[in-house]
């Protein structure tokens, strides 16, 4: 594919400038309800964006895109937030609560905040739908601190999530062994550390990575009470009655859109990913993978005390409950 060019890079630049300036205007005036907001958690390559385009099927919904990335909405960051930041339950922090509550009242909006939603889908909302791919360790204190529907975890096959990181490219950059720079609340991940220092290879930090987001909340005693809790696997292969789970926790019947949508690939995906057949889909990272780098990952997951997942496809026990066809 050709590199857009000098004058289509400008228009682009234009057009995104204008949409921040509109989405900066209109902050604050939205109709949604913040005691509606729909939150989606989930590890970054973990199909949440897949999940969030089926959540979004739900009339007057509009969204708010990944508002943890630090670089790219600044609040966040200019009160102490760190990258995979931590709040324990029973804590509190006045500035984190107050910017919450301006995201979930629509009155933190900018350009890459809503790039999944237009102007008008925003003014004519009533309730937000957030997608957050850094806030798994927020969680518990989330639901705690703000009386909304119940949010949902979405967990995906920790090889899966490595070998679409390692496709997109995006994590190349950073050093094998993890570091936890200090920040409020830090010692969970710092508690970590041990673990981090262990990996010697891209797919050993990744899967690190991985199991520092997803254990806390597999061992929480609110797991799947508080929030309700997926895998990726089970939406794929049964995607009605796992659906069905997710949206009967608030109080809805599945929008008949979102199960056209439901066999459909994310705006996210990365060309080449087999979408149509749900067992292809699920095993393409056993090709993408050699042997060994499927071990190394599996055995820092396991290090971590996470049994969810092995060399298999679909997860070790199940969230979706009912008579599941084999």
């Amino acid at each position: 594919m050709a590199s857009p060019s000098l004058l289509d890079r400008a228009r682009t630049r234009f057009t995104n400038a204008l949409k921040d300036l509109g989405a900066r205007r209109i902050a604050g005036h939205l109709q949604v309800d913040p005691a509606k907001a729909i939150l989606i958690f989930g590890a970054p390559r973990g199909g949440s964006t897949w999940l969030e385009e089926l959540v979004r099927t739900i009339p007057s919904t509009a969204t708010i895109w990944e508002p943890l990335d630090l670089e790219n909405n600044p609040p966040f960051a200019r009160i102490g937030f760190w990258w995979r930041q931590h709040i324990p339950e029973g804590e509190q922090w006045p500035e984190a609560e107050a910017l919450f509550q301006d995201l979930l009242a629509g009155r933190m909006l900018s350009n890459y905040l809503t790039r999944t939603s237009t102007l008008g889908q925003l003014r004519a909302a009533d309730r937000l739908v957030v997608k957050f791919i850094r806030g798994n360790l927020l969680l518990p204190w989330m639901v705690q601190r703000f009386p909304l529907p119940k949010p949902v975890l979405l967990i995906r096959h920790p090889c899966a999530v490595i070998s679409s990181q390692k496709k997109r490219g995006t994590w190349d950059k950073f050093p094998v062994v993890i570091e936890t720079p200090p920040h409020r609340f830090d010692a969970l991940y710092r508690s970590y550390q041990p673990y981090f220092n262990t990996a010697s290879t891209f797919e050993e930090r990744q899967a690190a990575s991985w199991a520092a987001d997803h254990k806390y909340l597999l061992e929480h005693p609110l797991n799947d009470v508080a929030w309700t809790t997926i895998t990726y696997e089970e939406l794929v292969v049964y995607p009605e009655a796992t659906l069905r789970k997710l949206f009967s926790g608030w109080g809805m019947e599945i929008p008949a859109k979102a199960l056209d949508l439901v066999r459909k690939p994310s705006s996210t995906v990365v060309e080449g990913s087999r979408v149509h057949d749900p067992h292809a889909q699920l095993s393409l990272w056993q090709s993408r993978m050699t042997p060994d780098e499927i071990q190394r990952a599996l055995a820092m997951v396991h290090r971590f005390g996470i049994d969810l997942y092995d060399e298999g496809v679909m997860p070790t026990r199940s969230f979706t409950p009912g008579d599941l066809p084999s």
